[in-house]
């Protein structure tokens, strides 16, 4: 058993990573949803936020269940059948990451094609309707996700253990790979799964950001001698450095996830804290980012601490609105 003093620092260390990764989330959500109820409007941008803010809080939540789960009971995994708990929260783990990331592709494809300009009809015409193609994008990744993941309640281990010495030796016992329990090929279910956890989200992130940056880059350039012109790009050059900081968040927790379970998969340790440190890095980054480039959060935030009045004028000059661009 673990030392007191122990136990009470990784208490302390899991709270911290709860409050790191969802406090931002809240605020953002709670001022998000007050905004649309006063305007009586969802826009696309708020949509987005929302989803993701829920998203993000989801996925905190269920990684600190999970090693909280591990954490009381080492041997959790080669409990048969897999307790529901440790289903439900590997299930919402996948669910809710699939939904954040790909909301935040949908918010680059979003304002990639508000702000730079096409010259092809196909695109224009994607430009009048991008809102409505971008809402039903997110409600389709919701819907798909919840499917797409479902398969994790049949997780279970095969019935035999493999030990080195007894089976009543608990620090001897080896936990086989889990397994699913209905009829489907494992491997292409995870090939799919993590091709759609990081590849195609990142050909639609890389490309929209790049784009975004050269054609501001351009239009920052023509628009020099025109000083008002120059500072009405300001929001739209925030808009830019955020989406290119989030694929940037985005891309620094899948390394550290995948480092983790590569080590897993070799059969060496490595502490589940450092998954819940990831989420936890990636849920707080992403909202201090969302935050940072709304101008309604942000003179929300500057007013909890009482600066509203010294910061509201840099506020609407460096940030947009949450409304569609």
């Amino acid at each position: 058993m673990a030392p007191p003093s122990t136990s009470i620092g990784h208490i302390l260390f899991f709270v911290a990573l709860v409050v790191v990764g969802v406090s931002g989330n809240i605020f953002n959500l709670i001022f998000t949803i007050q905004q649309q109820v006063k305007t009586r409007t969802i826009q696309t941008v708020g949509l987005i936020l929302n989803i993701i803010s829920i998203s993000n809080i989801t996925l905190v939540l269920a990684t600190f269940g999970m090693v909280v789960s591990v954490f009381q009971n080492p041997q959790i995994w080669c409990i048969k059948p897999y307790p529901l708990a440790i289903r439900t929260e590997i299930y919402l783990m996948m669910t809710s990451s699939f939904i954040s990331f790909w909301a935040i592709a949908w918010l680059s494809l979003f304002y990639c094609i508000k702000v730079v300009n096409f010259s092809s009809d196909c695109f224009r015409a994607l430009k009048r309707n991008i809102s409505s193609v971008i809402n039903a994008a997110l409600l389709l990744s919701c819907v798909f996700s919840s499917l797409l993941f479902f398969p994790m309640f049949s997780l279970d281990i095969v019935d035999s253990l493999e030990t080195n010495e007894s089976m009543n030796d608990n620090a001897n016992l080896t936990c086989p790979m889990p397994s699913f329990t209905i009829q489907m090929d494992a491997y292409k279910y995870a090939g799919a799964i993590l091709f759609l956890l990081c590849p195609i989200p990142l050909m639609i992130m890389l490309p929209t950001s790049i784009r975004m940056v050269v054609h501001l880059c351009a239009h920052t350039l023509a628009l020099k001698k025109n000083q008002t012109q120059v500072q009405g790009s300001d929001s739209y050059l925030l808009v830019c450095k955020i989406t290119v900081s989030l694929v940037g968040v985005y891309l620094s927790t899948l390394c550290i996830v995948a480092l983790f379970f590569i080590i897993r998969l070799i059969g060496e340790f490595v502490t589940y804290q450092i998954l819940a440190s990831a989420f936890s890095f990636y849920s707080g980054m992403t909202s201090v980012l969302l935050t940072a480039s709304n101008r309604h959060l942000k003179e929300k935030l500057w007013s909890l601490f009482c600066c509203r009045k010294a910061q509201e004028q840099a506020s609407r000059s460096q940030t947009v609105v949450t409304g569609d661009v």
